[in-house]
C-alpha cells in the first residue's frame, strides 16, 4: 500500500482515507503495520471522486492508483513507527466496529481532548460498577 501526507485540514481528525468498497460507510478500522505488529485504531472514509479532485492539486503528488493508496496523517504514520509518505509498505487494514475498537479509535485520536474524554469515560464506567456492586452487597442480609 502506498502512503499519501493527509491533507491540511485532515492533519489533526481521526481518520484515514482507502479506497475499499467492503468497508461499511465511516468504518472504524484497525490498521497493522506487518513489518513490527504496532497498530492503530481510527475511522476510515473512503476516496472518491471528489475527494480526488480535491487532493490531485499541484503541488501535491496525486493519487493514481485509490485502491493501493492510504492518506494518512503524521500522527497514525508516527504511532505505526514512523512511516514516511511516499513509501509502499505492508499493512493489514481490517475493520473493528465493536465498542472496543471504537474505544481505541478514541484513544488513539490525534486530539487530546477525545483521548482524555475516553478515558475519563472508562474510568466513570469502572467507578459507576463498583458502586453498583457495593450498593447492591449494601443490601445483603449478614449472617
Amino acid at each position: 500500500m502506498k502512503l499519501f501526507a493527509a491533507l491540511r485540514e485532515d492533519t489533526q481528525q481521526g481518520w484515514v482515507w482507502l479506497q475499499d468498497a467492503s468497508l461499511p460507510a465511516r468504518s472504524i478500522v484497525k490498521i497493522t503495520n506487518l513489518a513490527n505488529g504496532k497498530s492503530v485504531y481510527c475511522e476510515a472514509l473512503q476516496i472518491e471522486k471528489n475527494f480526488l479532485s480535491a487532493y490531485n492539486q499541484s503541488p501535491r503528488i496525486s493519487i493514481t492508483n485509490p485502491q493501493a493508496a492510504l492518506v494518512i496523517s503524521g500522527w497514525y504514520r508516527a504511532a505505526l513507527s514512523d512511516l514516511s509518505t511516499q513509501a509502499e509498505v505492508s499493512l493489514k487494514i481490517k475493520p473493528s466496529n465493536s465498542w472496543w475498537g471504537k474505544f481505541k479509535a478514541c484513544t488513539d485520536h490525534p486530539q487530546i481532548i477525545i483521548r482524555v474524554a475516553a478515558w475519563l469515560g472508562a474510568i466513570g464506567l469502572f467507578l459507576g460498577v463498583v458502586g453498583l456492586v457495593l450498593g447492591v452487597l449494601s443490601l445483603c442480609p449478614r449472617a
